[in-house]
């Protein structure tokens, strides 16, 4: 294990190492599971104090746990055979090895003993006694189970020890541990998978990282690492891992483990009746295999990337007969969904039959999960004719999923079924069919034509009163509304959603489908409506209707999701947005993965508006990235249009640049997103080159009905605000006050306090901005405010405002965002962060010694560090003084 793997360590190793070099007696007992880090930690206590102390190494084995003093065999070589049961003969021996070592000069010994678990008595009584005696310093590694032995636990008890227990990595270690493996920075949503699958274990995440690069999954593009698909368990590195730790058990547990992993999860009396009760226990004491939910429940391994290794190991024929053996025991009870997949891709990988009805759930469940490949491989063993359909939605939805856009039309485009003309059959493929030909670069004017000529080859020589008519007819429609939506026209879409409203009925089979559909359509037209209050409203109750249990809703989840996340964006509900984001990855962590770049487009939009810009930069450049791979819900124009704003914003003109490069024009529709992805590359143009973008700002709303929408309108004003066009506040007043919600709120009473002028006016702005989660403005507001009583003369009250705007800076955790009339005709300065940072690295303190005095986190300060570089006109550390100093 490499010294990387202490990162999050700092506090046990200082804490060992004080306790090691106090006089009297001194030990520290390590605890943690296997590759928690337990043995890099004691490595790098010994090369602290190496120096100081003579080091001795002792490993504990399983093969010499029955030897007594088997594991001290190396430092009793000259020692007379019939001396060799004898404690004291055995002491004085070790000692006398211990002074050739220390060659007079009056070092200490350290003792490193690593798996302390597997001594044997023998051995252990004489370490103890070294340290009882104060003769030496000990540094013992052991996990929970079977855990330490008596005589060491002694020396806890009687206080001459310390026992620290090592905990995962949380998630900010997994981040930092990953990017200094890696060196660069990882994106956010693929750290959070990184840490989601290792649980925070560096020896997996170090496996997944080198078994991730070597695959091709883990790139690196533009100085950012994201992941391309699924973690897997079939890397070498982690197979060594593996097998290593198979090796270490008896051939009754390696059975055990091979029928756990091929089948988990088991219920623990099956198990127990193919391979033991013993050896179950066993497994369980050495933490292989773990309960699900307490004594009694089934049982699986203890990690499921160890489960696949396992899977690996065992050739196709050994698992068909292990799974002949059990498939009738795990069949008695209905599975649970994750029974359920293992069972089916179980069946597959090794030829067995599974019923075409089996195949399908797992697949409509594995496409809900993710899990594409199992999805696809069940989806594509269904045979029956009547199945086919479904079976094809399925696959349509996965290569969807994969950016094959292509594929999926020619799956949902066979047997027209992209119409759901089955009322039992998959609903909301048709909507997944529009999104996906408009994906190819096909109009709204040939999609809807192309469905209507459907709807009608579908419902020729049918009688008006056939059911299927007015389903087919339905759906069409929907789709037609869908376009209107997508072109932008919400007048005329309110229009047919009214005529929507009226043909549904509660008795009709598709009724779920036609609620849900018309319910995003309204959170869609309410929220560019600027009623972002009742668009939440509308989006909360077409979840509530997800929620519900089907096996048969695939596109809808993400097609609403996507909508209520905007309206809860305009609304100013960051907390209702974040939620709605992690329901992608609330069932497995593959969502952050699919998803990760529109998930972290969209938190960027939510903390720009807060006024984050810092944060909102660290998350929209590598979302760039991401979304060139994965972007089903087609933000990759807004994603960049954000990153390239932020990065003008921030000061960063060479990536601003770069990603002005990179705009597409084709993907700034005129749909809601595309029209705010236009507004932000024009306040980006703005900031770079100052003229280039405000004057088409002030004409968008004459362009088109969709820009003078109150829900575009405001974001228009606000950002023209910023850029330091203060006659815009008359109209974000006016405006905003038609409008609902925080945010539409905060800016209102911003522009109150602008036409006002006077300070007290700013201050209630501040705190109405503050309230409602926006620190960034409210910095400017109070800032606004101290400035304005200071001209009237009133010196307290502009003290306590600027007492409330450095509380709001200091709650931005970045950089400061200044008024931009005050730093119209400034060129790029540093932050109020970046000069304390700045500051703190002249006086000699290092990154983690300034992380830790501002309470941040190291990769906060590397990033300040670094753009404070850009400003400054430097490339080094060493030359901060002088530059700061000119």
């Amino acid at each position: 294990m490499q010294a990387e793997h202490l990162v999050g360590r700092d506090a046990e190793l200082d804490l060992a190492t004080g306790i090691l070099r106090q006089e009297g007696a001194g030990a520290v007992l390590l605890v943690a599971d296997p590759g928690i880090g337990k043995t890099a930690l004691a490595a790098e206590i010994a090369a602290r104090l190496a120096g100081e102390m003579v080091v001795m190494r002792v490993h504990g084995s399983p093969a010499l746990s029955a030897v007594p003093y088997g594991v001290l065999a190396p430092y009793l070589m000259d020692l007379p055979v019939e001396q060799a049961t004898s404690p004291v003969a055995i002491l004085r021996e070790f000692w006398s090895q211990f002074e050739k070592r220390r060659g007079g000069e009056g070092a200490r010994l350290l003792l490193i003993v690593d798996d302390a678990h597997d001594l044997d008595e023998g051995s252990t009584q004489i370490l103890a006694e070294l340290v009882t005696a104060g003769w030496a310093r000990l540094v013992a590694t052991s996990r929970p189970r079977p855990g330490l032995p008596a005589a060491l636990l002694q020396l806890w008890y009687d206080g001459l020890a310390e026992r620290l227990e090592l905990h995962p990595l949380d998630q900010e270690s997994v981040t930092e541990l990953a990017e200094k493996t890696l060196g660069g920075t990882v994106m956010a949503s693929a750290a959070d998978v990184l840490h989601s699958v290792s649980e925070g274990n560096p020896l997996l995440l170090r496996c997944l990282l080198d078994d991730s690069r070597a695959d091709g999954n883990l790139v690196r593009r533009n100085g950012v690492w994201f992941l391309t698909h699924a973690l897997s368990g079939n890397g070498e590195g982690l197979a060594e891992v593996v097998r290593n730790r198979v090796l270490r058990t008896s051939e009754a547990e390696r059975e055990a483990m091979y029928v756990i992993a091929l089948s988990e999860p088991v219920p623990a009396a099956v198990l127990d009746t193919q391979v033991g009760r013993e050896t179950v226990r066993s497994l369980m004491d050495s933490r292989l295999v773990l309960s699900t939910n307490g004594p009694g429940s089934p049982l699986k391994m203890w990690h499921p990337m160890y489960s696949e290794a396992l899977r690996q190991i065992v050739s196709p024929a050994r698992s068909l007969q292990i799974r002949q053996r059990m498939v009738q025991h795990l069949l008695a009870e209905p599975p649970t969904a994750e029974g359920l997949l293992r069972l089916v891709s179980w069946a597959l990988d090794c030829g067995a039959d599974v019923e075409d009805e089996q195949l399908l759930q797992a697949a409509f469940l594995a496409a809900k999960l993710l899990q594409n490949p199992l999805a696809l491989a069940a989806a594509g063993k269904v045979g029956s004719e009547v199945l086919r359909p479904r079976a094809r939605a399925v696959m349509a939805m996965v290569n969807y999923n994969d950016g094959d856009f292509s594929s999926t039309v020619r799956l949902l485009e066979e047997d027209l079924g992209f119409l759901d003309a089955d009322p039992s059959g998959p609903v909301g493929t048709g909507l997944l069919w529009a999104a996906a030909r408009a994906a190819n670069g096909d109009s709204s004017a040939d999609i809807v034509a192309d469905a209507r000529a459907a709807a009608a080859t579908l419902i020729k020589g049918r009688p008006a009163s056939d059911p299927m008519v007015g389903l087919v007819g339905r759906h069409a429609r929907a789709l037609e509304l869908a376009a209107l939506a997508h072109d932008g026209q919400y007048g005329e879409l309110r229009e047919g959603l009214e005529r929507f409203a009226e043909v549904l009925g509660t008795d009709e089979p598709d009724f779920v489908m036609n609620r849900v559909f018309l319910l995003a359509m309204q959170c869609e037209l309410l929220t560019v409506e600027g009623r972002a209050a009742e668009a939440l409203e509308a989006g909360r109750e077409a979840l509530a209707l997800l929620d519900a249990p089907s096996d048969e809703l695939l596109y809808f989840s993400d097609f609403v999701l996507a909508r209520y996340t905007l309206a809860a964006l305009e609304a100013g509900d960051w907390g209702a947005a974040g939620s709605a984001l992690d329901r992608y990855s609330a069932s497995s962590a593959l969502g952050l993965i699919v998803f990760g770049g529109d998930i972290q487009t969209l938190k960027g939009l939510s903390l720009l508006r807060q006024g984050r810009l810092e944060q909102a930069t660290e998350l929209l450049a590598p979302a760039v990235e991401a979304l060139r791979i994965h972007d089903p819900q087609r933000l990759q124009g807004l994603g960049g249009a954000l990153a390239f704003y932020a990065a003008a914003k921030s000061g960063d003109t060479a990536l601003a640049m770069r990603l002005a490069g990179e705009q597409d024009e084709a993907a700034v529709g005129g749909s809601y997103v595309g029209a705010l992805s236009e507004l932000f590359i024009l306040a980006g143009q703005e900031l770079l080159a100052k003229g280039s973008g405000l004057d088409k700002l002030r004409k968008l709303p004459e362009s088109g009905p969709l820009h003078r929408w109150p829900g575009v309108l405001l974001q228009n004003l606000v950002l023209r605000a910023e850029l330091g066009d203060m006659p815009a506040m008359e109209s974000v007043m006016d405006t905003a006050s038609s409008m609902s919600g925080a945010w539409a709120a905060g800016w209102q009473s911003m522009a109150a306090a602008h036409l006002g002028g006077e300070g007290q006016g700013f201050v209630n702005a501040g705190n109405l901005l503050a309230a409602a989660g926006m620190p960034g403005p409210a910095a400017v507001a109070f800032d606004k405010a101290a400035l304005s009583f200071d001209a009237e003369g009133k010196r307290p009250e502009a003290r306590q405002a600027a007492v409330l705007r450095d509380v709001s800076e200091a709650s931005l955790g970045d950089a400061l965002v200044h008024d931009p009339s005050a730093e119209a005709d400034r060129s790029v300065p540093l932050t109020r962060r970046e000069q304390d940072i700045v500051a703190l690295a002249v006086s000699g303190l290092t990154d983690r010694q300034i992380a830790e005095k501002l309470m941040v986190s190291v990769r906060t300060v590397e990033g300040h560090l670094y753009r404070s570089y850009a400003k400054l006109g430097i490339r080094r550390r060493e030359d901060l003084g002088a530059a700061v100093r000119h």
